[in-house]
């Protein structure tokens, strides 16, 4: 006779065993922050000793009904924005969806967003930390910072945080951002399926410290896996802003010259009056792709890099973090990364089917950086 399965461990056994009612175990195996840390830990031991495990079918059904509820408001979140014109971090369509994104999730989940703008007060960590304690927000949206040589001075052991990119160097929190390194490499994929071979990377050398060498890395392994005939990038100066673009871009057009480029990856757009005005035509001469094409742009070829969804993925992180209260900065930091999607615009063209003839093997391969 075959032995019958043993009888699984119940929410019940547990709250028998721990002296507290079956309501009080549910709600400490989920870290509510309503059940005091020390009964918690008890009731996880606990748990943990008589082999407790919870049902995946139950909680799938939990999970169904209570999205079908409306969402019941429960806390406010901090929107840490370090500009020292705050209005500027939203100039850029990417920083601004970030937030529109960010601010869609809050509410679904039945959360504010507050925007805490740091230059309001002067930078200084007591009143910071002060205005957060009275206001109640101890969850934290890091913006990306006006510059990743800057520093965001708050006692992170008080906060669950969650930092948008990698423009904060000096602290690494829990990580939400586009697959930087996929969408450059996804860029050049694109273009060598069009027949292009002759590709050129151009990025602002600040930029590429401020996102972590992603977007250059993505490019040279492409570079690398597709056998390209020649990997040329310019590291360009940092633009500071305010001033014309024209000197800025200059020194691209002796470089796209030298290496006989039939295509550009760019971080923007820019570049192309810039192309127009050196009597370029775009896309018989010299292709173009941007790796942060716009969401609602079917004009310019590249990446949209799906930033309204980086948003949103940020908050599901932030409140999973602040309902387990997982606060101060991470052993171990987890880095969620969001796919972005190619779009074909009209700054590519392709060249095999114009050229009448299928794609051509490299000949050689070197690297000019």
């Amino acid at each position: 006779m075959s032995t019958p399965p043993p009888r699984r461990i119940t929410q019940k056994d547990v709250a028998r065993e721990a002296g507290v009612s079956h309501v009080t175990v549910s709600l400490a195996l989920r870290k509510r922050r309503e059940i005091p840390l020390a009964t918690r830990k008890k009731i996880e031991a606990i748990a943990k000793r008589l082999g407790y495990s919870p049902d995946p079918m139950l909680g799938a059904l939990t999970a169904y009904r209570q999205s079908c509820l409306p969402a019941a408001f429960h806390s406010t979140l901090g929107w840490i924005n370090n500009h020292p014109q705050p209005e500027e971090l939203y100039r850029g369509e990417d920083f601004r969806l970030y937030f529109e994104g960010a601010s869609e999730r809050a509410r679904e989940l039945g959360y504010g967003l507050e925007k805490v703008n740091l230059v309001e007060y002067q930078y200084n960590r007591k009143l910071v930390q002060r205005m957060l304690t009275a206001r109640g927000i101890r969850s934290l949206l890091i913006a990306p910072l006006h510059n990743h040589r800057e520093h965001v001075d708050l006692d992170w052991s008080r906060y669950s945080a969650v930092r948008l990119g990698y423009s904060m160097v000096d602290t690494v929190l829990h990580t939400v951002t586009n697959s930087q390194f996929r969408t450059s490499f996804s860029a050049v994929e694109n273009l060598v399926h069009l027949g292009y071979r002759r590709i050129g990377f151009a990025m602002d050398s600040d930029y590429n410290t401020r996102t972590g060498g992603h977007f250059l890395g993505g490019y040279l392994s492409a570079g690398a896996h597709f056998e390209l005939e020649d990997v040329s990038v310019l590291n360009m100066p940092p633009y500071t802003p305010g001033e014309s673009d024209v000197p800025y871009w200059g020194v691209a057009r002796p470089w796209i010259k030298k290496d006989k480029l039939e295509a550009i990856i760019a971080g923007s757009e820019y570049i192309l009056p810039h192309l127009k005005r050196w009597g370029y035509k775009v896309p018989h001469d010299i292709a173009l792709v941007s790796l942060a094409v716009a969401e609602a742009s079917d004009t310019i070829s590249g990446i949209h890099q799906n930033t309204r969804n980086v948003g949103r993925t940020a908050v599901d992180l932030l409140v999973s973090l602040f309902n387990k209260q997982e606060t101060g900065v991470p052993v171990t930091p987890m880095h969620t990364l969001v796919e972005g999607r190619w779009t074909e615009g009209h700054t590519t063209r392709n060249m095999a089917v114009s050229a009448g003839h299928t794609l051509r093997k490299p000949v050689n391969k070197k690297q000019r950086i």
